[in-house]
Formats: C-alpha cells, sequence, structure tokens
C-alpha cells in the first residue's frame, strides 16, 4: 500500500535531515575530536576528502593541482600539514627515510587500504596494504629483478635497442621526418618488459611512427587516473561487462583488452606446466626461457598466492607501470641535452671516448661508470620526477615523531618526489637542469648523506619499486646507445613540453603538449 503524498514527503524530509545530522556529526568529529585535530592545514581540507578531489579532478580544468596546492599548504603552515581528513604530509627532506623505511615484525609499515583498487590491480604487490603480505608477494619477484639476473638478459634489450635504432637511421635520419622521442621510448619499454619479463614480446617497437596502439592506451589511461582512483566504482560496473562488449562501448581500451587476454593466456599455461609437474611429466621451470611466472612458483608462496587472477594482475601492474618513468627519464635527457649544446657536447665526447665503435653495445655495467652519463640520467630522474603521487605509510603498531608532534599510530603519513626534488636547500636552484651538482660525489646538506639518498623517483625501503633494476638498465643503455649513434635537432618543442604542470599520478606536461619531437641528421 502507498504511502499518502505528505507521508512520503515527511519520511523523505526526514532522511534528508538524519543524513544531514550524521554529516554535521562527521564534520564535528573531524576538526574538533579527532586524533588528527591538533596538526595544522586548511579547515576545509580536514573537514572532507572532497578537498582534494576539487584538486584532482577540477581546478584549472584538468585538475592534475593537489601537489601544488600540498606545496601552498605547507608555504602558509609549515613543514607537516593535515592534507585530508586521514592523512598528513610532510615536506622534510631529513624525514624521508623515516616514512619510507624498512619493515619489520615488531614496525609492520601499511599503504591505505583506499589506494588498493586505485588501478583496478587490487592483488598486485604494489597495490597492497598489509606489510605483511606485502613482504611474501615481494620476495617471490625480487630474485628476477636482481642485477645479477638482469645483467644476464640484457643481450634481449639489446636487440630491442638495435630494431630502434635501425628504424630511427633508416626512416628518419636526413629525411625531415619529425620523430616523437617519447613516442619511442614508451614502445621500447612496453616491448622491453614483456620480452625480459614473460618472453613474449608485444612488437610496440614495429607499429608505424612507433604509434603502437598498446602504448597508446596506457598514456590515455594515465590522463584518467584520478577519476580512475575517486569514482572506481564506475570502472568497476563496466568491467562486470564481457571483453567483446567493452571493446566496442569503449574502443580505445581494446589493446588493452588484447593484452590482458594473451596475458591470461600465458598464465594459463604456465598454471598447466605446473599441475603437470606436480605428477613427473613435465618441469615447468625451464633456465631458458623463465619468466616472472616461473619465478612466482617457484617460490614460497602459497597456492591461493599462486592463482590465476593474482599472476595476471602481477603481470599487467608490471607491463603499464614502469613505462611513464623510462619514458620520461629518457626523453627529458634527450630534451635537455637538446635545449643547452654544452650538456650535449659534453656527453656526446664521454660517449664517443667510452664507445669508440658505435656499432657495438657496452654492458649495463660499463656505462654505470661513466660520470657524466650518471649525472644527466641523475638530473632527469630528479625533474622527471617518476611519480607525482604521493604515496602514505601507516605506521600500525607505532606513534611518530616529528620535531614537536607526535603522530598516532595508525596515520597516514605521506611525502613525494616533486617536494623532494624541488627543495632548494638539497637541490639549489632546483628548477635549472644541472648534471655537475651530482659530479665529485656530492653530499646533501648536512654533509653526511650522499646526494643520491634525496633522489627518490622509485621510493625507498621495503616499498621501493621492485623492478627498479630494469628500468635503470633501460634508462642506461637507451640514452647511451641513441645519444652515441643519432644525432637529434628539437622541432616545435620548447621546455613547456617537459615542464610539471598536471599530476596524473605521473607528471605531465600541459594538456596541448605535442610531446618532444626531433629530426635526425643523415
Amino acid at each position: 500500500m502507498a504511502l499518502p503524498t505528505s507521508g512520503a514527503a515527511t519520511l523523505s524530509e526526514a532522511v534528508l535531515a538524519l543524513v544531514a545530522l550524521y554529516t554535521l556529526c562527521v564534520v564535528v568529529y573531524r576538526l574538533y575530536f579527532s586524533p588528527l585535530s591538533k596538526f595544522p592545514g586548511p579547515k576545509l581540507a580536514a573537514a572532507t576528502s572532497w578537498y582534494s578531489k576539487y584538486f584532482d579532478l577540477v581546478a584549472k580544468r584538468h585538475g592534475g593541482q593537489f601537489p601544488m596546492e600540498i606545496k601552498r599548504m605547507h608555504e602558509e603552515y609549515g613543514p607537516i600539514v593535515r592534507i585530508a581528513p586521514d592523512e598528513l604530509h610532510i615536506d622534510d627532506p631529513e624525514y624521508w627515510q623515516e616514512v619510507y623505511c624498512n619493515n619489520s615484525a615488531t614496525r609492520p609499515i601499511d599503504k591505505q587500504e583506499k589506494l588498493q583498487h586505485r588501478f583496478g590491480l587490487p592483488d598486485a604487490i604494489f597495490s597492497t596494504p598489509q606489510a605483511e603480505l606485502h613482504r611474501s608477494r615481494r620476495q617471490a619477484m625480487a630474485g628476477f629483478f636482481s642485477r645479477q639476473r638482469l645483467r644476464e638478459t640484457q643481450g634481449r634489450v639489446n636487440q630491442l635497442l638495435e630494431r630502434v635504432s635501425q628504424r630511427v637511421s633508416k626512416e628518419y635520419a636526413g629525411s625531415n621526418r619529425v620523430l616523437d622521442v617519447g613516442e619511442m621510448f614508451s614502445a621500447l619499454a612496453v616491448d622491453i618488459v614483456t620480452e625480459v619479463c614473460f618472453r613474449r614480446c608485444t612488437n610496440c617497437t614495429e607499429a608505424p611512427e612507433f604509434k603502437a596502439p598498446l602504448v597508446v592506451t596506457i598514456i590515455n589511461n594515465i590522463w584518467l587516473s584520478h577519476w580512475n582512483a575517486h569514482f572506481r566504482f564506475l570502472l568497476a560496473w563496466i568491467e562486470l561487462l564481457p571483453n567483446s562488449f567493452i571493446g566496442i562501448l569503449v574502443p580505445a581500451i581494446k589493446p588493452i583488452l588484447d593484452l590482458r587476454v594473451s596475458i591470461n593466456r600465458q598464465v594459463a599455461e604456465i598454471l598447466s606446466g605446473m599441475n603437470k609437474a606436480s605428477v613427473g611429466t613435465k618441469d615447468f621451470r625451464d633456465s631458458d626461457h623463465d619468466t616472472i611466472f616461473d619465478e612466482m612458483l617457484a617460490s614460497k608462496l602459497p597456492t591461493n598466492e599462486l592463482s590465476f587472477d593474482r599472476l595476471s594482475q602481477e603481470a599487467m601492474a608490471l607491463t603499464t607501470a614502469g613505462v611513464e618513468t623510462v619514458k620520461a627519464t629518457i626523453t627529458f635527457a634527450i630534451f635537455h641535452c637538446l635545449e643547452k649544446p654544452a650538456i650535449e657536447a659534453r656527453l656526446k665526447a664521454e660517449l664517443t671516448e667510452a664507445i669508440p665503435d658505435a656499432s657495438i653495445i657496452p654492458t649495463w655495467v660499463e656505462l654505470e661508470k661513466l660520470p657524466y652519463l650518471t649525472a644527466v640520467i641523475n638530473e632527469s630522474l630528479r625533474l622527471s620526477y617518476g611519480t607525482t603521487q604521493r604515496s602514505p605509510r601507516i605506521n600500525r603498531l607505532h606513534a611518530m615523531q616529528y620535531r614537536q608532534w607526535v603522530i598516532p599510530p595508525g596515520t597516514a603519513v605521506g611525502m613525494d618526489s616533486f617536494h623532494m626534488h624541488t627543495n632548494a636547500e638539497v637541490f639549489p636552484e632546483p628548477l635549472v637542469f644541472r648534471p655537475e651538482r651530482w659530479l665529485g660525489n656530492p653530499k646533501g646538506p648536512n654533509g653526511r648523506q650522499p646526494l643520491t639518498n634525496y633522489l627518490t623517483t622509485f621510493g625507498a625501503g621495503s616499498r621501493i619499486c621492485v623492478a627498479m633494476h630494469l628500468a635503470y638498465m633501460e634508462v642506461y643503455v637507451g640514452l647511451a646507445v641513441m645519444m652515441r649513434r643519432h644525432d637529434f635537432h628539437l622541432f616545435e618543442t620548447d621546455r613547456s613540453d617537459v615542464e610539471f604542470a598536471l599530476d596524473m599520478v605521473a607528471p605531465m606536461p600541459h594538456r596541448e603538449s605535442r610531446g618532444v619531437r626531433v629530426t635526425v641528421s643523415k
């Protein structure tokens, strides 16, 4: 039996009144009774998470402005600021190792659970909130990305780099064709990770003009990162649909769906091999064809951690997560070398001396010994940031002490590379690209710590990027070979095409940027 109109109106009013009362109580608690109420910061940021959502999604038309707002907060309120109802941010380079420290049984360091579903890969290692589970998952993969194991794979990296270099010589050198450096190195990064980790290269570097659909989709998804984070439930509903229907509904993501199908097929084959091995019919590990899956299956992870779904998520994360950092670092280095001829001349002179025969690709170990190449790479890592998105840590059991402030256990505390790498006390004239600052074993402002301790592109502590050494190998070998073999010239590109303007988890230039484009001399 339907309620009379007046009764329905009264019920609606009562519900609205209860919602309003609840909201008021939550705001009052957050502002005056929360354990974080004593920390400085804007009242609106303390009252509601919509404060950060505004800067992430709406501010200056495209969003991506929250790191700049956090910097403004620090200028007004000091080195520790409450930037959200449940989160503090610290701007103090000397405190980085305290927040991003190593895990232990007596000091478990977690990530925020609300970030677990940000990228739709909740069971991947970088999404894992709980310290103990993260440690076991990381241990199962860490050996695969050790320096020794990666040195053994450089031959496969060299083959892909040769493919790219030959295309530059044949298709671009002396032709006046315009080459997008970012697209080229994005394609190379995807091919390297799929070849090294899965032995199934995606061959993105064979795409016309290096515009591989898979790479384009990965980069385009970066621009949706905040919408994905704040309104994940909408994408979760879409993902419930069959892949074929999603491909029709959103054609732009079809390459990602195709990659997922390929990875799922490989995971199924690997698991099938493992099952056969269990009855003595086949050894699923083959030293000549090891993949990251083989490494994980041979680990001490329990059976539930080796499920089809989790292995697939880990593979998707590895394929997509490392593209932007590698591409941005090399692109940034090339831009500044071309913009400042003195830097380019000094780097080329060092490379020419170290690589007299340009057709030979040196080992990663040999290239790491070149001081000016290392300085250019460090400075590129510093100003390309890696990620501008903070990744808060939670000391689950113990309070943290920062100056006179006692931070309660269980509090999310974040820092980020944007603030670290632009700190004028650590890096004088922080926005100036100056490789020389890394020469001669430099120290930080206290004179004790190496300057590299303040280079936080890959994080630190127990959750430092598991594939960091692979990224370094790609950057060293890729930058050295391309700068030794080819003469690039900027084409309709200026500093605004590399400068950080928008935080989309990864730092991005202004929305209208066409990337770093070059021509190549014969």
